[in-house]
Formats: structure tokens, C-alpha cells, sequence
């Protein structure tokens, strides 16, 4: 029998993605029916693979990200009515039975009447004798592990290929890919500035026939029919901008729906965030409370962002009585049923006893003032501690702050807000009212450079964050940010306070060493330069050598002298030394000197940085570093590779330098300065790793 390959191999040629560990998330998949992602979903799936992978690296074992992307609600306890709902169900004895494909009908029974007290309501209901006074019966409602699947499925069950899903931008992303990988196509619905980030019913339903009449051109029935727009992803509040569409908004749902019911197209309302609402008498408003709207509209609720029980997975869904038969058909399909625990604890969340109120308040009330507070904290970092408007607060958040950040100086710093950052504006700035992400513009950095790399877009700048301070967030691309010459990121506030504090200190120390890396330029020096390159000579070796070499050489130091000498060099080294220049004062802060030969002392080198001095006040601020790379990368311009530094034995904060820029000490050797010999260590640098 002639075997070609192993079963593993055949497999892994078929799959080759699965030839790579990852750290990280994993692969976000591809479409089921091997086409690719249209151009808009293939960038959002390569920006989440960005952010949940590639900005990786192999430390990540031993060395802790700082992830401000994630997803898990503020770690709080679980809802007590659902844990005392499933600890009954566990204590009943009946966990050997095979629960129904549908769910159990008393649990359907109990989120029946918990909507229709939340106001849903069928004004078109069908004929069946078990059919209510609000037009709803329990086949309704069924329950899945997660609103995730049940997302996915409800594509499916809708759309056939080529057909389009309407998604709003901002939208969490993932929602995007999985609509692809069910087979149908998404378009993105900008929700834009000059609408206050909310859904514009007018550009709603010109983009739907819009999209309609380029498919009914492109396509001319090749499938036997006509692709179209067969959904609207309405996700109230809104996933990232915390957008809220409340009863003060019914007139704008009104309008929403009504676009999308003259058209044929569902209203899929993803209510998942509802509970976190901050303002508790505005909560998210289901459109299938608004009369005629039930049978077009398809609801999603679920457990795991509001009630902190992400772990478990539970959502469930309400639709027309055709969608929720063929819902139960994929269950049984696919996965037989679903667990009737998670059935138990949605109940224990969704219901309409009296005593739900009482527990209601109980959990929501401290948990909506703690997602407020956090978002606080996050405010005060970003538009500084003046932004917060009432006083109570902004002594709590000072309280908090200062128990985590003992440093004086970081303080102050921390406190004046954040620089090249804020949040982004339309009508009003937009400050999330649900939920616990935030979106921060970071546009004012583009442009800007960081050790010789360019800020031009979000991976620049997700890159430059995690090479700073190992900080991770979801970039614009990733959530369907509809401008997309901005630089935008999603952070979560749903962290610990520590952790959060901690987390936004290191995303300011990143964006102070950008602005002090951009508060100054590096270049050759030029001849009106000498002067200041002389008083920084004079000045650096009074300061740096005072006590380890002879003071009678040191007083013989003269301005004038050292200026002489570099001004009649100039021409020789006027290639071999740079600059680093205050924008501001266009004063001279440091400068470096290199050779491109061998030092004589040691046949291993091939060129030498000569040397580096610092204007006082301007040492342990980087400007020494941005000369060491920029000389850096002139000598390997020069196919170098092997650099030599002499420093004088005594120089402690020099060697320290060197060190820890990755200087090998491999010999010594004496030099005369004045009439006096002082011992030198040779350090020697492999320029071609120094990035690394």
C-alpha cells in the first residue's frame, strides 16, 4: 500500500495556519465557502489579528502584556438571582435528563413575561390558541450558549450568499467576520460626527437602496435570484461608543425600523449591554416594543456583560415564531441543545417577579456608579483633572490616583491630562452613557517619530505603545471607525482601579517620551553650531569629571580655546557629528562625534563613536539615546558593524549608559588627559542587533 503522506500532513497542508503556535487570540477564520473577505471585513480582520497576535512578542510567556483591548466586564460578583437559580436547578436532581431542544417552557414561560413587562408587544400575531393578549406565546424564545452563536446562526438562517448584512461603524468587529464566514457580505453604515454618532435614518435607507440597486445590476438574478440587504445590525447601546437609544429616542427607533420594514430588511437589536446603561430611567428601548414592529425585529439579550458572568455564555433570543422554529432546528442540528443551566440562570436574571426590582437595584445601582467612576478616572488621565466637573468626584479620583502614584513629579505630570490624545467629537464630545469601552483619538501623534519610526498609521502606533511600555488596545480599523485618516483606539475602563491607573501611567510615559523625542530634532552640525557645541564640551566635563579628574586641567577648559578648535575642524568633521537640536529655542542640547575607521587599539572594531556629550539639565530625558541611534544608523548606512566607545574607568553614569544600551566591555587601556593617565574600559556595540 503506498502511503503519500501522513493523515497529519494532509491535514496541515489543508490548514496551513495551523503550522504556527499562537500566543494570543486565535485565528480569526476565514469564509466557510473559500471566498475571501470583501476589502472592508478583510481589514477588520486584519487589524483584531493585529492587535490579538502579531503585536506579540516571544516574552509574552514570562512577561506580562498590559491588555486595554479586552472584553470582560469590572470584575464584580456574579448576579446572585442566576447563581441562586442555577444552585436549584443543580440541587433538584434532575441533571441526568436530556433537556429540550427548545428549552424548558417554563424557563421560556418566566422571559416571556419578563419582555413583555420591558413593553415587547406583536401587533400581528398569529392564530394559535396559545398566542397572549400581547400577541407573543413562548415560541418566541429559545435560549443559546452565548448571543455570539446565536448571531451567527440567525445569519444563516437568513441570508443566502451575496445577500448583505448593514452593519454600523463603530461595531465590534467580530460581528463583521462572522456574518462573512456564514456566507453573507457586510457593508458598513457610518455612524458619523455631525449626527452625534448615532444611526441617520435618511442615510440608512439610502444606503440600503443603494446597495439594492448596485446588486440588482451586478448580480442579474445569476443565482437565480437577486442578492440583497437583509439585515440591520442595531446594537443599542452601541459596542465601542456607548451610544444610548432610550425611550427619549423612540422616535428616532420609530424611524430606524420603519426604514428597515418598508425595505424587507431585518432589525437585529443587540440589547447585550442594556443593563449598564449609567442613567437607569433611559435604558436601551427593544425596538419590538414599538407597535408593528415585533415580526421584523429579531432581539438578542444575554447575561454575560451586565450580570458578570461572561464564563458562562448565555444569551437568548425573541423573534417571529418562523425564525425561532428554524433557530430550534439548528440547535438540534448542530449542537442537540442547549444547556438547560444556562436556560436556569437567564431566568434568574430575566424575569418579572417582585421580588426582581429589589435584587435589580441592589446589583445595578453600585455597579453603574463604579463603571462611572472608572470612566472618571480614565477622563481625568486623558483631559486632566480639571475636566472633572463635580468636586466630590474629582477628590475621589485624586485620592485614588495618588494611592497608587507616589512620584510627585509623575503626578503633576499625570494630572495636566494626557498628551496627543482625547476623545473624539461630534455635536457633543463622545463620552460612553453604557457599557465600559472608550474610544480615544490619538490623531496628534500622527507624524511624529519614535526611535527613527514614523507614526503614519494605527499599527505604527499600537506598535510604538507596545514597544514602550508592552500596551495593547483595539485600533480604529478593527471596530469599523468610519474616518479613517484618524488614529483611533478602543480601551476598556473595566479594569481594576489599579490596574487601570497602572495601565494608563504607562500609555502617558509613552506619549511623554513621543513628545519629548518630538520636542527636538537630530541633524549634522552645521559651522554657527561650534560655539554651542564648545560650552557644552567645557560645561559637560566640569560637571561629569569634577573629582575624578584633575581639577587644574578642568579650570584650564576655555570657551573660546574649544571653540577655536572646532571651528578649524569643521570641514574635516563636519560629516562625522550630529546634533541634537530644541525645536523650540533652536538650541544645541547634545552632539555625538563618530569615525568610520578601526580604532588602532583594537583590530576588531571598524568605526567608533568618538564622543557624546549632553548639555546640563538635558541628561536622563533620552536625548542621549536618540544621538547614540542616530548614529547608529548612519554607521550602518556605512555597512559597519562593530563599534568601539572608550569611557573613562571613573564614569560610573557612563558605563551605566553603555550597559544598558548593550555595550560589551572586551578590553582597557590608559589615556593621557593633561599631565595625568586615567584607566578607560573599551566598550564594543554589534550595531547590526542594536535595534533588536
Amino acid at each position: 500500500m503506498l502511503v503519500k503522506s501522513t493523515a497529519i500532513q494532509r491535514l496541515l497542508r489543508e490548514n496551513p495556519m495551523l503550522g504556527e503556535r499562537r500566543f494570543g487570540l486565535p485565528y480569526v477564520g476565514a469564509r466557510l465557502d473559500k471566498e475571501e473577505f470583501n476589502p472592508t471585513v478583510q481589514e477588520i480582520a486584519d487589524a483584531i489579528d493585529f492587535y490579538g497576535f502579531e503585536v506579540r512578542d516571544s516574552d509574552i510567556v514570562t512577561k506580562k502584556d498590559i491588555d486595554l483591548g479586552g472584553g470582560n466586564p469590572m470584575k464584580y460578583g456574579p448576579y446572585p438571582p442566576s447563581i441562586d437559580e442555577m444552585i436549584k436547578s443543580l440541587q433538584k436532581g434532575d441533571m441526568y435528563k436530556y433537556p429540550y431542544t427548545e428549552g424548558d417552557d417554563n424557563i421560556r414561560k418566566e422571559l416571556l413575561e419578563y419582555i413583555e413587562q420591558e413593553g415587547f408587544i406583536n401587533t400581528e400575531p398569529y392564530d394559535y390558541n396559545d398566542i397572549d393578549e400581547k400577541g407573543l406565546s413562548i415560541h418566541n424564545i429559545t435560549f443559546l450558549p452565548s448571543t455570539s452563536i446565536t448571531f451567527n446562526i440567525i445569519i444563516n438562517i437568513i441570508s443566502k450568499p451575496g445577500d448583505v448584512i448593514l452593519v454600523p461603524g463603530p461595531s465590534y468587529g467580530l460581528f463583521t467576520i462572522r456574518a462573512e464566514r456564514a456566507g453573507a457580505e457586510v457593508e458598513i453604515l457610518p455612524l458619523e460626527k455631525e449626527d452625534d454618532f448615532l444611526v441617520n435614518p435618511d442615510k440608512l435607507a439610502k444606503t440600503i437602496d443603494e446597495i439594492n440597486h448596485s446588486l440588482q445590476r451586478v448580480y442579474n438574478r445569476r443565482h437565480g435570484y437577486v442578492p440583497r440587504v437583509v439585515a440591520f445590525l442595531n446594537a443599542n447601546p452601541n459596542n465601542p461608543t456607548g451610544r444610548v437609544m432610550g425611550e427619549k429616542d423612540t422616535k428616532l427607533l420609530t424611524e430606524i425600523s420603519q426604514v428597515c420594514l418598508d425595505r424587507g430588511v431585518f432589525v437585529i437589536d443587540d440589547m447585550v449591554y442594556r443593563d449598564v446603561s449609567y442613567d437607569e430611567n433611559n435604558l436601551a428601548k427593544p425596538i419590538a416594543t414599538i407597535p408593528g414592529m415585533f415580526r421584523n425585529t429579531i432581539t438578542l439579550f444575554g447575561l454575560s456583560k451586565s450580570y458578570g458572568m461572561a464564563s458562562l455564555r448565555a444569551g437568548f433570543l425573541i423573534a417571529d415564531e418562523i425564525i425561532i422554529r428554524e433557530v430550534i432546528n439548528r440547535i438540534f442540528q448542530e449542537m442537540d441543545s442547549s444547556p438547560d443551566i444556562v436556560g436556569r440562570a437567564l431566568v434568574g436574571a430575566f424575569n418579572a417577579r417582585k421580588e426582581r426590582k429589589e435584587a435589580y437595584d441592589a446589583y445595578f445601582k453600585p455597579l453603574r456608579k463604579n463603571y462611572q467612576f472608572r470612566f472618571n478616572i480614565l477622563k481625568a488621565f486623558i483631559s486632566g483633572i480639571d475636566s472633572i466637573d463635580d468636586e466630590q468626584t474629582k477628590n475621589q479620583i485624586l485620592e485614588v490616583i495618588s494611592k497608587y502614584i507616589k512620584d510627585e513629579k509623575t503626578l503633576y505630570t499625570i494630572l495636566k491630562g494626557m498628551p496627543y490624545t482625547k476623545f473624539p467629537k461630534g455635536k457633543n464630545i463622545l463620552e460612553p452613557e453604557a457599557g465600559f469601552f472608550a474610544i480615544l483619538d490619538f490623531t496628534e501623534a500622527k507624524g511624529k517619530t519614535f526611535r527613527g519610526n514614523l507614526i503614519r498609521t494605527e499599527k505604527d502606533l499600537l506598535e510604538f505603545f507596545y514597544r514602550t511600555n508592552r500596551l495593547r488596545f483595539l485600533i480604529g480599523q478593527s471596530i469599523s471607525w468610519p474616518y479613517t485618516k484618524e488614529l483611533i483606539g478602543r480601551v476598556t475602563f473595566a479594569m481594576d482601579e489599579e490596574d487601570l491607573i497602572n495601565a494608563l501611567t504607562l500609555m502617558n510615559d509613552s506619549l511623554q517620551q513621543l513628545v519629548l523625542e518630538n520636542s527636538y530634532e537630530i541633524r549634522y552640525n552645521r559651522l554657527e553650531d561650534q560655539e554651542q557645541m564648545a560650552h557644552i564640551k567645557v560645561d559637560s566635563w566640569n560637571e561629569t569629571y569634577k573629582g575624578i579628574i584633575d581639577d587644574e586641567y578642568l579650570a584650564s577648559l576655555d570657551y573660546q580655546i574649544q571653540t577655536d578648535r572646532y571651528i578649524e575642524s569643521f570641514d574635516e568633521y563636519k560629516y562625522s557629528v550630529l546634533v541634537a537640536i530644541e525645536k523650540e529655542t533652536n538650541k544645541v542640547i547634545g552632539y555625538s562625534c563618530f569615525s568610520t575607521n578601526p580604532n588602532e587599539f583594537v583590530e576588531s572594531s571598524d568605526c567608533e563613536l568618538v564622543s557624546l556629550y549632553l548639555a546640563p539639565g538635558y541628561t536622563g530625558i533620552g536625548v542621549g539615546k536618540s544621538l547614540f541611534r542616530e548614529t547608529i544608523k548612519i554607521l550602518k548606512g556605512y555597512n559597519k558593524r562593530n563599534m568601539l566607545i572608550w569611557c573613562i574607568k571613573e564614569n560610573k553614569n557612563a558605563i551605566k549608559f553603555y550597559q544598558k544600551l548593550g555595550g560589551n566591555k572586551i578590553t582597557e587601556k590608559f589615556a593621557k588627559i593633561g599631565s595625568r593617565v586615567y584607566p578607560e574600559y573599551g566598550f564594543m556595540f554589534d550595531i547590526s542587533k542594536f535595534n533588536k
